[in-house]
């Protein structure tokens, strides 16, 4: 066999994944982040090559006081904290889909609410934590042409589609993705959890958006609105957001959309309307 370099075979580096957030996983992650070798984190937090190493393969689970000592050598933000402390605990349940569907369509009351709110003017659509949709209002349904009231929010927020409507498309899929982590982390065993990564896991976007930050965000700032285009008309839109948790049940989100004047990112040009839309109109 030759020698020669030219004729060996190039150097396949592995692809970039997205994977259900684990203790160890994170850590590594927020060690490499930060360009820390193992000696140097040993010099942050004082916890050995050997036992680092078990911690970051999720074959050894750190007591608190460890974590803690992690958590402050590498000056993680609150929010990190928070999901690292999740992490640690034990997974939470998470009851199937289409049984958290069935106690909204099933609840007359919760129905009645989307009609009222529909009356209204305001978008509304009841989800699991991980987004699932159990039930929407005719004006979000109209507001979010493409995406089928069966469907997981976020396989439609990284289609070609949505891409077309919102007028910050990058910052609503860093929320969405920094926002998903800790959510998929405390129902990590879940059977949702493996299905949203498994169909989001396949799409180039989503994996670019995961493996390009380890930012956390929990929930939505209320000041922090949402600019799209009207599927219809082509107009640029603002809304305001709110989250809240079905009485009946703390695994259903009641999420609502109030129109406002808007106030999105400077328009060059008058937007066109997608061709998704001009079909949807027809």
């Amino acid at each position: 066999m030759s020698q020669n370099p030219a004729h060996r075979a190039p150097i396949r580096r592995p692809q970039p994944q997205a994977r259900i957030p684990t203790l160890g996983r994170t850590c590594l992650l927020l060690r490499r982040e930060r360009g820390l070798t193992f000696a140097k984190a040993y010099a942050r937090h004082g916890v050995s090559r050997s036992y680092l190493t078990e911690i970051e393969q999720d074959t050894r689970l750190p007591s608190l006081e460890t974590l803690e000592r992690m958590i402050d050598g590498y000056e993680a933000d609150l929010l990190t904290a928070r999901h690292l402390r999740e992490l640690r605990a034990p997974a939470e349940d998470l009851p199937p889909t289409d049984y958290l569907r069935q106690c909204v369509t099933g609840n007359p009351a919760a129905i009645d609410h989307l009609r009222d709110l529909d009356g209204h003017g305001v978008l509304a659509v009841y989800l699991d934590p991980l987004w699932n949709m159990l039930a929407c209002n005719d004006s979000f349904r109209t507001a979010t042409a493409g995406l089928s009231e069966i469907e997981l929010i976020h396989t439609w927020l990284f289609s070609p589609p949505a891409q077309d409507f919102f007028l910050d498309w990058p910052s609503e899929a860093t929320h969405a993705v920094a926002s998903s982590k800790p959510i998929l982390g405390r129902y990590r065993e879940s059977e949702q959890a493996r299905r949203f990564m498994q169909i989001l896991g396949q799409n180039p976007e989503f994996v670019r958006f995961w493996t390009g930050s380890i930012r956390i965000a929990y929930g939505r700032n209320a000041g922090d609105l949402l600019h799209l285009l009207d599927p219809v008309t082509g107009e640029p839109m603002s809304y305001s957001l709110s989250i809240s948790n079905l009485t009946q049940s703390e695994h259903v989100l009641l999420v609502t959309a109030i129109r406002k004047p808007y106030s999105g990112p400077p328009l060059r040009h008058r937007p066109s309307i997608s061709r998704h839309a001009s079909a949807t109109r027809r």
